[in-house]
């Protein structure tokens, strides 16, 4: 019993000294208002509060070319506190400014950073540092909310001939005011503290955070993680356009194809030999067939009437090798039409080529001289 114990308090010593051990991730130095931040400066609370109200919330993660292929409605972008890191440059600045142009909500929440001298090019309202204040609020939205807790020193500031709403604000300036940009909607916000986990049980901040996200027309609403880094690239096969997609589909297909080929025989089998060997009559039909594909039907029959003709101009005189050649001749004045007429022009080729020696030699033997008898020319009369 006791070496049970014992064993037992050892093993809880080592689970212990393991867990000391440990490396425990670092807290966040300054608030980072991130939508899935739980500590004091995390807009955890917030992103709760709006999926409880019945409002579809989500993280946007990309780059934001990446917008005009959303569904977002409202993109709540607040950067963080120094010294956490942020992420934004001049190309990211152009693309949600072209979304909010092109119809998109956004929710500007406190200071953004800097990208040189043209980063504030057409903005309608800026930030001022003023004396805090802890009075009443005024405008369209103070009855809703009633109170809020620290506002800090931020305001906004319309510029001259701007046509912007004011919201809400106290006697130091605008805390919420909203304008139209292109075809979207720009929400302003002072400052990003009324929104953190730490602040937003007080008051009336919680309902102010509830009507700064409600979308507009009940779709998505979005917190901007990209500008702190927090970026999901783009797969590959979503940089491609559609033709070249519909190339890659006809590849895949082809080589899908292929390998089903290979493997299930899709027509019957090719034989590698003929059955028989082909007769003359087919070869010579073979020949033309090939000479009418190469274009040389004319060509063939020029050296067929040349090989009869120099084939008769050796033989005899005959009627029968005059006969043959006065078919040649009209065979070569006639235009061939089709492989018929070219395989006639053959066989009278060879007709002349077979018949032509058997011809000559009867001739030869016509022509042989009668020998006379020598006792004829010993003893013959004078």
């Amino acid at each position: 019993m006791k070496r049970d114990a014992v064993v037992g308090v050892l093993v809880l010593a080592a689970i212990v000294g393991v867990s000391l051990l440990g490396h425990r991730p670092e807290g966040p130095k300054a608030a980072t208002h991130a939508g899935g931040d739980y500590s004091f400066g995390g807009y955890r609370a917030w992103y709760e509060l709006l999926a409880r109200e019945g409002i579809d919330v989500t993280r946007f993660r990309r780059h934001h070319d990446a917008l005009r292929e959303s569904r977002i409605d409202t993109l709540i972008v607040a950067f963080p506190d120094a010294p956490v890191r942020s992420s934004w440059d001049a190309s990211e600045h152009t693309a949600l400014r072209a979304w909010v142009r092109g119809g998109g909500r956004l929710v500007d929440v406190g200071e953004w950073p800097s990208n040189g001298k043209d980063d504030a090019k057409g903005d309608l309202v800026y930030l001022d540092d003023t004396a805090a204040d802890r009075g009443p609020l005024h405008g369209p939205w103070a009855p809703l909310v009633g109170s809020l807790g620290d506002r800090g020193k931020m305001r906004l500031f319309a510029e001259k001939h701007a046509r912007v709403e004011t919201l809400l604000r106290d006697h130091s300036g605008a805390l919420v005011v909203r304008y139209r940009y292109g075809r979207g909607e720009v929400i302003g916000v002072a400052t990003g503290t009324l929104f953190e986990n730490r602040a937003l049980g007080r008051g009336g901040d919680a309902r102010l955070a509830y009507l700064v996200a409600r979308p507009g027309h009940g779709g998505v609403v979005a917190f901007d993680e990209a500008v702190r880094g927090d970026v999901v690239e783009r797969p590959w096969y979503r940089a491609l356009d559609a033709p070249e997609l519909v190339a890659l589909a006809v590849a895949a297909l082809a080589g899908v194809l292929w390998l089903l080929y290979g493997i299930i025989p899709l027509g019957p089998a090719v034989r590698l030999r003929a059955p028989r060997e082909p007769t003359s009559e087919e070869f010579v039909d073979a020949v033309a067939a090939l000479y009418e594909r190469a274009r040389a039907r004319d060509h063939a029959r020029d050296a067929l009437v040349a090989d009869a003709r120099r084939t008769l101009e050796h033989a005899p005189r005959t009627a029968e090798n005059i006969a043959l050649a006065a078919r040649v001749a009209a065979a070569a004045a006639e235009p061939l039409a089709n492989d018929a007429a070219l395989v006639a022009l053959a066989k009278l080729a060879r007709t002349a080529r077979e018949n032509t020696p058997m011809v000559m030699d009867r001739a030869q033997n016509n022509r042989a001289p009668h020998r006379r008898s020598m006792r004829g020319r010993i003893g013959g009369p004078t």
